[in-house]
């Protein structure tokens, strides 16, 4: 059995947006390319979407993609646990300042007004240290999230599909050879210079 002309490994390209080509699967324009694995055999429009789909394409994971998807969800479980830390720090800070409310009803005035002056100031500071500590870890995320996609760029395509593919390819190239061989000279038979019927008349008048 002689090799497939191409493997079954494709690379994720992108074209301009101005380049877009129906998907193989929807027909909707998409600037998704899958390239055989030499850069030039075969290649195919699909949509994003559709490199989910494990019944279409699976991804070729190598061990950098894996740690930083590893990374990527260690990373939504930190914000989500500041995120709740905030949260209850906020309602522990609000039964406090309600505690601490009744008591400020027997104080002075000028000692109360300092009070809620010095707590405003806290509170803005708290707030500001809490959007920074979850923007550092949100754009850890992202740079996270960027690295595990970047890695996923090699596919293998279902059997059934790679085998549409590899026909594809070589109805296309029957299709070629053809076009060139009727190109060629002598690719029908001439044709006849006599007459017809003179050939036979010929051979008529010889037997007589």
């Amino acid at each position: 059995m002689s090799a497939p002309p191409f493997k079954n490994i494709y690379h994720l390209r992108r074209v301009a947006e101005t380049s877009q080509k129906p998907c193989v699967i929807c027909y909707k324009p998409t600037a998704v390319v899958l390239v055989s694995e030499d850069g030039k055999t075969d290649f195919f429009y699909t949509c994003q979407a559709h490199l989910q789909d494990r019944g279409f394409v699976t991804p070729v994971i190598n061990a950098a993609a894996e740690a930083a998807k590893k990374r990527k969800e260690e990373l939504e479980k930190e914000i989500e646990k500041v995120k709740k830390e905030w949260e209850d720090h906020l309602k522990d800070k609000k039964t406090a300042r309600e505690k601490r409310g009744k008591q400020r009803n027997e104080e002075k005035a000028t000692e109360k007004n300092k009070d809620e002056d010095d707590e405003r100031s806290a509170d803005r500071r708290e707030k500001q240290e809490h959007k920074e500590q979850l923007t550092k870890l949100e754009d850890k995320k992202e740079d996270a999230t960027k690295k595990a996609d970047a890695e996923q760029r090699i596919f293998n395509l279902n059997k059934d599909i790679y085998a549409m593919r590899l026909n594809n390819y070589r109805n296309v190239q029957r299709s070629k050879r053809t076009t060139e061989l009727l190109r060629k000279p002598g690719a029908f038979p001439s044709v006849p210079t006599q007459e017809p019927g003179s050939i036979k008349n010929d051979n008529v008048e010889a037997e007589e």
